[in-house]
């Protein structure tokens, strides 16, 4: 499996010296994964929140991060496609790919944030129906030649698409946690598919998976060509007591923060939050199931144990959340040293 780091960009007092820092202190983290040959570095976009909100626009990350780095690819996880217009995200990814020498991915979501749909007077009620029309469009963009559109939510008379991107094809990856019509429709598409391991039980994550690799076998694309990748919060140390007594709180509020803006609480200041969030994740009420089958806070030896069973599964890359909370950049840095020396070794 292909080791790869997604950033998250959570951001507030105390979380590093000032925002400034918080940046510098990503950027050596992705330099340090492309020295250590990791596969990909990714971010996401949110708005109007700390949670993820220090970076509303990836593409002007991956641009800097592109500058500081030679091999390792640089992708969205996500870009929220429904909240922005497809002929600048085609624009802007144009340009990432060739500030990047072509080495961009992008990943796509439909977005979950009633805040940030609210804000930009989109509806999430049409959801997929604006995603699908916008990788149409973005797809038809990054293809060179000029052309027209007409669909339900953008209409524009015939462009020429500039940029041109540098990559004949750009890999394209969804992502998804919960409706399983949905994981059908990105196997049928023939696209790349993203999944987080700690919302959900192994088993769902299972039956999730399945059923995107059906319908990709099913619409007669390449099995050979499909990819798919699971992200973990990940913490590394000697005992598992001293991961999870580490992790602990930061995971907790990272938990919180995430319910928070998916209940329209985003005014909410209690960082800390509460631990039932946490205890409502554990099977049979022991809280350590939380972090054994959702997480990889544990030993180098067990996450090489938990990663096996994701190889098993099928899936082609492991992403690896390692800075939440208030773990800090030192700590995020160890972790991928470690994930590198004394895991990717034993793992297939």
């Amino acid at each position: 499996m292909d080791f790869s780091l997604f950033h998250l960009p959570t951001y507030r007092d105390g979380f590093a010296a000032n925002l400034h820092t918080f940046f510098e202190e990503l950027t050596e983290s992705v330099r340090l994964a492309d020295r250590l040959g990791w596969a990909r570095a990714m971010t996401t976009e949110h708005h109007f929140h700390y949670y993820g909100g220090a970076v509303p626009n990836p593409a002007i990350i991956l641009a800097a991060w592109a500058r500081e780095t030679k091999r390792i690819r640089l992708g969205t996880a996500v870009s929220l496609l429904p909240l922005r217009h497809p002929l600048q995200v085609a624009e802007d990814y144009a340009m990432v790919d060739h500030l990047s020498g072509g080495r961009f991915d992008l990943g796509i979501s439909r977005g979950f944030v009633p805040h940030e749909f609210e804000a930009f007077g989109v509806s999430r009620d049409d959801t997929v129906e604006r995603l699908t029309e916008s990788i149409s469009i973005i797809q038809r963009f990054w293809q060179g030649e000029p052309f027209s559109h007409e669909g339900r939510f953008y209409r524009f008379a015939r462009i020429e698409p500039w940029p041109r991107t540098l990559q004949r094809e750009i890999p394209i990856w969804v992502a998804a946690s919960n409706d399983l019509a949905g994981f059908e429709r990105i196997g049928t598409g023939g696209f790349r598919l993203m999944m987080n391991q700690y919302p959900m039980s192994f088993e769902s994550l299972e039956e999730r998976h399945d059923t995107y690799k059906i319908a990709f076998t099913n619409a007669g694309h390449d099995a050979k060509r499909r990819q798919s990748t699971v992200a973990f919060m990940t913490y590394l140390a000697d005992t598992e007591d001293a991961a999870i007594a580490t992790a602990r709180g930061p995971l907790q509020e990272h938990v919180g923060a995430l319910r928070k803006v998916q209940q329209h609480q985003e005014w909410d200041r209690n960082y800390a939050g509460d631990e039932s969030l946490l205890q409502a994740l554990a099977e049979g009420g022991d809280l350590r199931t939380v972090f054994r089958k959702r997480t990889l806070i544990c030993t180098p030896a067990q996450a090489v144990e938990r990663i096996a069973r994701y190889a098993a599964l099928g899936f082609t890359e492991a992403i690896f959340i390692c800075r939440f909370g208030a773990l800090t950049h030192a700590q995020c840095c160890t972790t991928m040293e470690r994930l590198t020396r004394e895991v990717r070794p034993g793992v297939v």
